[in-house]
C-alpha cells in the first residue's frame, strides 16, 4: 500500500486504534509492554478507543482486527521482525484498508528500509507520544501526513522523512497508564508482585553495541524525583502486592543528585517497596559510603550492570569506557557500605578478533568480582549479536548486515553464530553461554519462572557449576537436552 502525497487512500470509518506487541504465543516471561500503555494514553485523551493485543498473552489467529484508524506495531530488531510481519498479513489480508503504522527501537533505527516493505505504510521515528493522536487524526481525517513530525512513509511511489518530532517532558506522561487494556494480572511478573516503571530515558554513553547512541542520541532525560515518588505511591496503591518496583530505563544514575532525591523522598514519605535499578561501573566505583547506605536505606535491593568482557582490549573495541578495577571496586563497595543490594552483572563473547586470552580474562574477573563480595550475581555471558548500532559497521566482512526488514527478522539473539569465528569456536562460545547461564542464573528470577523451568534448571544446575569451576564446556550434550526440553516446556530463558 503506498500513500497519495495528496490524499491518503485510506480513511478509516471507524475511531479505534489497534496497537500491537509482537512475540511467540505463550512465550515464557513476557513483561508488561508498558511502551503500548504510553502510546494508548494520548489516544484516549484525543477520544480514541484503544485496543492492545500482546501477541504472547493471546493468539493472534483467532484476534479479530475489525477496521481501525491504523494498526500501530512497536519491534525491536531480531525475531521481534518476523512475528510482527506475520501479524501484518494478517491486518492486510483482513483489513486491506487499515494502514500498517510500525515504531519502536528497530523501525526508528532503521526507518527508510523498514518502511520499503509492503506490509510497512509508516514509521514513527523515536518517541511516539507526541506523534500517534495527530497522525489517528490526519488519517482518519484523509489528510496529508507530510504535515505531522517523526514519520517516514511512502507516497507516489516515493520515501518520504518529515522532520523529527519534538520530545516529550516526562513528567506529562499520565501516571495512571491504561492497564486494563492489558490482561495485566496473567503477567508472571505482576504475579509476582515485580512491577514495571520508566523513571528516564536515554543514556549519555557511548557503547558501540547500544541502540541509544542513535535512538536516543546519547541524550538523557529523567522525571523529577517528585514525579517518580507519585508513581511509586500510585503503583503500590493500584497494585497491592507489589513486593518490588523495576525500572526499565537505561541508565537511572545520570543524575546522581535526582537519585539521591528520590531515596531521600522515598524515607519522608515512608514508602515501604523494595527496589532495583541498572547502573555503571565508573558511578558506582566512585559513590561514597552515605550515598551508597542511603540507597539501602531506601530499599534499593539490586543494582545491575553491564560488565560485557574482562578484557581491556575488547572494552576499548565496544567504547565501554570501564576498567575491571572499576568492577571489582563496586561490588566491594556494596559489601562494606550496604551488603543488602546485590550486584547483577551481564556479560558477552564472540566479538571480532576475541580469543581464548581475552574469555579467560572474563572468566578470572567473573570469579575475582564473587570474592570481592559473593553477593554478586552473574547472569551469564551471551554471545554478541550484531543490531544496527555503531559496532555494527566495524565488524569483519564475513558478516553481511541484514539489507531487509525480512532479514533483521531471521536475526536470532539466543542463537546467533559469529562467522568471524570458526565453528568450533563457535559450537564453544554456546557451551560457555548455555553454562554460564544454568550456573548462574538468579535465584529470584527463578521463583518468578514456570515449573518446566525450575525442574529443567534443578537438573543442570550443579552439573552446570561443576563445568565451570573446571573450565571445561566441552561436549555438552546434557545441556543441549535440557534446552530442547525447557523450549517445549515453554521455560527456556
Amino acid at each position: 500500500m503506498t500513500i497519495n502525497e495528496s490524499k491518503p487512500n485510506f480513511a478509516s470509518k471507524t475511531q479505534e486504534v489497534l496497537l500491537v506487541f509482537p512475540g511467540k504465543y505463550k512465550a515464557p516471561d513476557p513483561q508488561v509492554p508498558l511502551a503500548l500503555l504510553y502510546l494508548a494514553s494520548p489516544l484516549q485523551r484525543a477520544g480514541y478507543k484503544v485496543r492492545i493485543l500482546d501477541m504472547r498473552m493471546e493468539n493472534y489467529r483467532e484476534f479479530r482486527v475489525g477496521n481501525p484508524v491504523f494498526v500501530g506495531i512497536s519491534c525491536m530488531s531480531g525475531l521481534q521482525i518476523r512475528y510482527a510481519l506475520e501479524f501484518a498479513r494478517k491486518v492486510r489480508a483482513e483489513s486491506p484498508t487499515s494502514p500498517i503504522v510500525w515504531g519502536g527501537v528497530h523501525p526508528t533505527l532503521l526507518p527508510e528500509q523498514t518502511v520499503a516493505n509492503d506490509l510497512v505504510d509508516v514509521v514513527v521515528r523515536g518517541e511516539g507520544e507526541t506523534v500517534v493522536a495527530e497522525l489517528a487524526d490526519a488519517l482518519s481525517l484523509g489528510e496529508r501526513l507530510d504535515k505531522v513530525a517523526g514519520l517516514t512513509f511512502k507516497a507516489n511511489g516515493r520515501i518520504i522523512s518529515n522532520p523529527d518530532a519534538s520530545i516529550i517532558d516526562l513528567d506529562l506522561i499520565p501516571v495512571d497508564l491504561p492497564y486494563d487494556l492489558l490482561p495485566i494480572d496473567r503477567y508472571p511478573a505482576v504475579k509476582s508482585g515485580r512491577i514495571h516503571i520508566q523513571t528516564s530515558r536515554g543514556c549519555p554513553h557511548r557503547c558501540g553495541f547500544c541502540y541509544n547512541t542513535i535512538f536516543n542520541k546519547r541524550a538523557w532525560r529523567g522525571k523529577s524525583a517528585s514525579r517518580v515518588l507519585d508513581e511509586i505511591e500510585y503503583i503500590i496503591k493500584r497494585f497491592p502486592d507489589t513486593k518490588i518496583i523495576d525500572p526499565i530505563d537505561d541508565n537511572v544514575f545520570v543524575d546522581k543528585e535526582r537519585v539521591e532525591n528520590i531515596c531521600n523522598g522515598i524515607l519522608k514519605r515512608g514508602i515501604k517497596v523494595a527496589w532495583r535499578a541498572n547502573c555503571r561501573f565508573d558511578y558506582l566505583s566512585t559513590y561514597g559510603r552515605d550515598f551508597i547506605s542511603l540507597l539501602a536505606k531506601a530499599g534499593c535491593v539490586e543494582l545491575d550492570f553491564g560488565g560485557e568482557t574482562g578484557s581491556d582490549r575488547l572494552q576499548k573495541l565496544i567504547c565501554k569506557d570501564i576498567t575491571a578495577q572499576q568492577m571489582v571496586q563496586s561490588v566491594a563497595n556494596l559489601k562494606e557500605w550496604a551488603p543488602t543490594i546485590e550486584p547483577y552483572v551481564s556479560w558477552m563473547s564472540g566479538l571480532p578478533t576475541e580469543t581464548d586470552e581475552d574469555l579467560k580474562a572474563t572468566f578470572d574477573l567473573m570469579d575475582h568480582m564473587v570474592e570481592a563480595n559473593p553477593r554478586t550475581q552473574h547472569y551469564g555471558i551471551f554471545v554478541y549479536t550484531p543490531f544496527p548500532s555503531p559496532v555494527l559497521e566495524q565488524l569483519p566482512s564475513e558478516f553481511k548486515p541484514p539489507q531487509t526488514l525480512e532479514e533483521w527478522g531471521n536475526v536470532d539473539v539466543f542463537h546467533f553464530k559469529p562467522p568471524w569465528h570458526t565453528k568450533k569456536q563457535v559450537a564453544k562460545l554456546d557451551a560457555i553461554s548455555a553454562v554460564t547461564r544454568f550456573a548462574f542464573f538468579p535465584e529470584a528470577r527463578i521463583k518468578e519462572r514456570g515449573f518446566g523451568f525450575k525442574v529443567s534448571y534443578g537438573v543442570v544446575n550443579r552439573m552446570a557449576r561443576y563445568r565451570w569451576r573446571h573450565r571445561y564446556f566441552g561436549l555438552p550434550i546434557e545441556l543441549r537436552i535440557v534446552n530442547a526440553a525447557a523450549k517445549k516446556l515453554k521455560g527456556f530463558l
